[in-house]
């Protein structure tokens, strides 16, 4: 079972990060805006309503920044917002940031709604100081402390039938909300939690006229103002599930099951849905689905889409009925409906062991877990040889369903089935607590061993204690298509992260693949759309890894001001096997996709106890905001881009520009490099504005193209208040321009005999060399030492003919070299390659005595 969301969001955030090659990278201190709460988290379409917002640094926040034009947040005073949603707004989930002096900050959830809405009023913790709740209205409210309990009232007659929903886990809160009713004598009459992942759902008929009450708390009397949640009391309409829960990626008109209640006079009760609780009804309906209304995570979407739902592409279907006489149509909260390009079926229960559906991959099978202990059986006909990809996806379409399949060997009639494949929950891809995609939905690839009659056992792993329609999931058997999504992120691993450049400076974030069917090529990724004044170098994921580094450089006049980064990356680019740079099978691997980056954010802490896993969530729009402040520190690496061997050294020029009081000697680093490589570091002192640092390629480091970038980083004086006498040293950090290095096979080998040793002031030291061609390189060679001219060595190079191999050097050491250990001394070999030279390096581990 995969790590519960809801556990690790009643974690304290005071959690160290433990996020792997990230952690202990002291990246810059200057303030960075960060939104961790809105006092009221939502509105009414064509109304405002005003908010507070909470965070860090967000000190000058002039407006707020919403994913859709039809919303804006105009500054009433410090820290307050009018919110209006004009009324063409989308309904559902958007982001707002705040954007202020040190630039814009990170997204939170604000959603726009269609009913009546109000907000809670402190104090209201005790039945005489209980707020009065609408029946049909929306109530914002949140759990500000520890132990805060929230109390409402409301009137209902006896038999109305009411629907208590409360949205916390949905609208990206730390909310792990119980609802209780209570009757008007004061005791208890119904209690909810976890219906809807973390948040409770009650369905109750009231038993006689009277004041009822509402309580609201968290599971474990936790609370803080990032507890907010939305609470409606209505009449329905409700919708539990839709089925199938799949249609054509095109689109168009189909005939589906609603299943829901007081879905109006149309809709028939279902007496098999039934859970024990008031009725459950069905509708048969034709539905519309505009495929220009497609879902997909680059776009907006009423749903909040945690990183578990990256994936998600579809429609969001929701269903408006008027269930009093005169009373208003309210939309119901929509249910997704995924898009697919497979045939698509449907459960037809009974589908036990006894009675198994058949059907015909490759195909989409919506079905659901309904009653407790339901296990769906579906058989199928396999061709030995055949390789198919089984999925069971409910998470990722926003089912609460956990489900696990078996892949058996159907048995002849009276006997039992072999077990030959199953799956439980899908790991994380490697993206970390940065973006973790791990999910309770089970997949596998399996082939087939023989002509024969197969089945899929699907089933809940709370299905022993509980079962409902609203448990959907789909059943999913295709064939294997190798393919990828790119997920764009701040590059701090930290919650709440967000990007800002300053004029004549860089930003850096990170791109993360998430592979499929066995992708494993490498991705180049450029940008599609930037902000004014800004640009970015093409960067590559290689094959087989994960991340990369993005770095965003605005121009020394870039204005001021925010833009939505939209980035693209393709899976086959370049195919010039006569340039140096080419690599064999490293550059063209698989199908050409091209694919466009969405954004996502980390929103929680790591989970100590997994540090893998930390919530995180699909963003509208990677948001990069531009500053017209000069940035104090800027690094530029070069050259751009470099063909090394493995086994050879490199050496990047640096140039660094100082201003806006920056004046001390800069720290150099490298990052993100290629496996197994090690880090390396440099000094540019603070008399200069250039530099050098040197970086090895070992033998072990996998052929093929990479991005990396270095690290600049120095103490810089800094005060929020520009008017201070005195301004305390800050740690800044910042990153230069990405480097393109090309690994490619070495031509040579190079073995050094005597491994090393000493040499004496004025004296001489004979290295015996051998090399050996390889790669398809031939001709002469030339040996080489290479050593810093501080040391004050010296050896003449010589050729090696093409036919030999092995030689000798003279190295000599000067009558004033440096005693002691002599670092960074190689033996170099070079060799012409399609009419450029390549060198491999081994390193001679030498020390100078009198």
């Amino acid at each position: 079972m995969a790590v519960s969301r809801a556990w690790v969001r009643r974690m304290p955030w005071a959690l160290a990060l433990v996020v792997g090659s990230w952690q202990g990278l002291a990246w810059g201190q200057l303030p960075q805006p960060r939104l961790t709460s809105l006092s009221r988290v939502g509105g009414r379409v064509g109304e405002s309503i005003e908010t507070t917002i909470r965070g860090a640094d967000l000190e000058g926040a002039e407006r707020l920044w919403f994913d859709h034009d039809a919303i804006t947040g105009v500054r009433v005073k410090d820290g307050v917002f009018r919110v209006t949603a004009r009324p063409d707004a989308p309904l559902g989930c958007h982001d707002v940031r705040v954007v202020g002096k040190y630039g814009v900050s990170n997204p939170r959830t604000f959603v726009v709604g269609d009913r009546p809405e109000t907000a809670e009023i402190e104090p209201n913790n005790t039945p005489d100081r209980a707020n009065a709740l609408e029946i049909g209205a929306v109530m914002n409210g949140e759990i500000n402390a520890a132990t805060d309990v929230d109390l409402f009232t409301f009137t209902a007659r006896r038999g109305q039938r009411l629907f208590v929903d409360l949205e916390a886990e949905r609208i990206e809160s730390r909310l792990d909300a119980t609802v209780r009713l209570l009757d008007p004598a004061g005791s208890e009459i119904a209690e909810s939690r976890d219906v809807h992942g973390a948040d409770p759902f009650l369905d109750v008929v009231i038993p006689a006229d009277g004041r009822y009450l509402l309580k609201v708390h968290d599971a474990i009397y936790g609370g803080a103002p990032e507890y907010a949640y939305r609470l409606t009391v209505h009449e329905g309409p409700y919708l539990d599930a839709i089925v199938p829960s799949a249609a054509a990626a095109a689109g168009g008109t189909g005939r589906f099951r609603v299943i829901g209640r007081r879905l109006g006079p149309s809709a028939t009760i279902e007496p098999a849905l039934s859970t024990g609780g008031p009725a459950i009804e069905i509708l048969d309906d034709m539905i519309a689905l505009s495929s220009e209304n497609l879902i997909d995570g680059a776009g907006p979407a009423r749903l909040f889409a945690p990183s578990s739902a990256f994936s998600r592409r579809g429609f969001e279907v929701a269903f408006a009925r008027a269930v009093s006489t005169g009373g208003p149509a309210w939309l119901t909260r929509p249910i997704f409906v995924a898009a697919t390009t497979l045939p698509v079926d449907v459960e037809r229960e009974p589908n036990d062991p006894d009675h198994p559906q058949r059907v015909t991959p490759p195909c989409d099978v919506s079905g659901s877990f309904h009653p407790a202990g339901d296990v769906d059986l579906y058989q199928f006909q396999g061709r030995k040889g055949d390789i198919w990809w089984i999925e069971g996806k409910a998470e990722q379409m926003g089912s609460s369903a956990d489900p696990s399949i078996v892949v058996q060997r159907a048995g002849a009639k009276g006997a039992l089935p072999a077990d030959l494949a199953r799956a439980d929950d899908t790991p994380d891809q490697g993206l970390a607590a940065r973006f973790n995609t791990q999910t309770v939905d089970p997949r596998l690839r399996w082939q087939v061993p023989e002509d024969g009659l197969y089945q899929v056992e699907i089933s809940d792993l709370y299905g022993s204690q509980r079962g409902h329609p609203r448990l959907t999931y789909r059943l999913i058997i295709r064939k294997e298509e190798p393919d990828f999504d790119l997920v764009l992120t701040p590059y701090a691993p930290a919650p709440n992260g967000s990007a800002t450049v300053r004029a004549g400076g860089r930003e850096l974030a990170a791109i993360a693949v998430i592979r499929r069917d066995g992708f494993a090529g490498p991705i180049r990724v450029e940008g599609r759309s930037l902000p004014a004044g800004v640009h970015m170098d093409p960067v590559v994921i290689a094959a087989n890894q994960s991340i990369a580094p993005v770095v965003f450089e605005a121009d020394a006049r870039a204005p001021a001001g925010l833009g939505v980064v939209q980035l693209a990356g393709r899976s086959r680019y370049g195919d010039r096997k006569n340039e140096l740079a080419f690599v064999p099978r490293a550059a063209m691997l698989g199908p050409d996709l091209s694919r466009p980056a969405i954004a996502g954010l980390m929103t929680g802490p790591p989970n100590n106890n997994a540090p893998s896993f930390a919530e995180a969530r699909v963003v509208r729009g990677f948001v990069l905001g531009v500053l017209a402040d000069p940035a104090p520190l800027a690094l530029a690496a070069s050259p751009r881009r470099v063909v090394a061997a493995q086994g050879s050294r490199i050496e990047l020029d640096l140039k660094v520009a100082r201003q806006a009081g920056f004046t001390e000697a800069v720290a150099v680093s490298a990052a993100d490099l290629p496996p197994n490589m090690p880090p390396a570091a440099s000094t540019i002192a603070k008399t200069d504005a250039a530099g050098s640092i040197a970086l090895f390629v070992p033998r072990n480091v996998p052929t093929g193209i990479y991005s990396f970038s270095l690290r600049a980083a120095g103490p810089y004086p800094f005060s929020k208040d520009p008017a201070a006498k005195t301004k305390p040293n800050i740690n800044l950090a910042e990153p230069s321009n990405p480097v393109e290095l090309v690994v490619r096979p070495a031509p040579l080998s190079l073995a050094v005999k005597n491994g090393g040793g000493t040499i004496k002031l004025s004296g001489s030291l004979e290295i015996e060399a051998t090399i050996t061609r390889q790669n398809g390189a031939q001709g002469p060679a030339t040996l080489h030492v290479t050593a810093p001219k501080t040391l004050g060595l010296t050896a003449l190079s010589l050729v090696v003919p093409a036919d030999k191999s092995t030689a000798r050097l003279t190295l000599r050491a000067a009558k004033d070299a440096p005693l002691g250990a002599a670092a960074g001394v190689y033996v170099s070999a070079s060799i012409a390659v399609r009419g450029e030279t390549i060198e491999v390096d081994e390193p001679l581990p030498l020390s100078v005595a009198k």
